[in-house]
């Protein structure tokens, strides 16, 4: 059986997350992904190919696990994600015997394979509770991802009223 050659990527996501790398650090980053992909785990020479001293950054996004090999987590999760879901399909598949259960099985990948992080719906948030423009930068995670979002959804907040 072959290796699955794609992996959904959130470009939204992507973008917020390298917001503050240069374009050399995205490639660096984006190629590393790619590797990753490929052979599941890094190592500090696959690394140490790409990166220089100067790639804090982009080397913080493959922190060091257990196992002794580099590996972005979201990354991984995707892959997994996207292997459980094709392993589902063909599994399925193989049940069905007419034309028109497998065309109704193709037309469900849009909806199997959308992200459980999708972002809320700004109006869904306003309606929550008033006092989320008071409590919102204490409520996120410390992460410059998040506290990026947060200040966006502040803004999105403030422009509506």
């Amino acid at each position: 059986m072959a290796k699955d050659p794609a992996v959904l990527l959130y470009t939204q996501d992507f973008l917020v997350g390298t917001i503050t790398m240069t374009n050399e650090q995205r490639g660096k980053y984006i190629t590393l992904l790619c590797l990753q992909h490929q052979k599941q785990k890094l190592t500090l020479k696959d690394l140490q190919m790409y990166l220089t001293d100067e790639d804090i950054e982009v080397a913080e996004k493959f922190p060091i696990q257990a196992d002794g090999f580099y590996y972005n987590q979201r990354m991984y999760d995707e892959s997994i994600k996207r292997k459980n879901y094709t392993e589902s399909r063909r599994s399925n598949r193989t049940k069905k015997t007419n034309d028109i259960d497998v065309k109704k099985i193709s037309q469900s990948y849009v909806n199997r394979m959308e992200n459980e992080n999708e972002t809320v719906n700004v109006n869904e948030t306003v309606n929550v509770n008033e006092t989320v423009n008071d409590n919102l930068i204490d409520n996120v995670n410390s992460s410059r991802h998040d506290y990026w979002l947060a200040v966006q959804l502040e803004k999105e907040i403030k422009n509506m009223k």
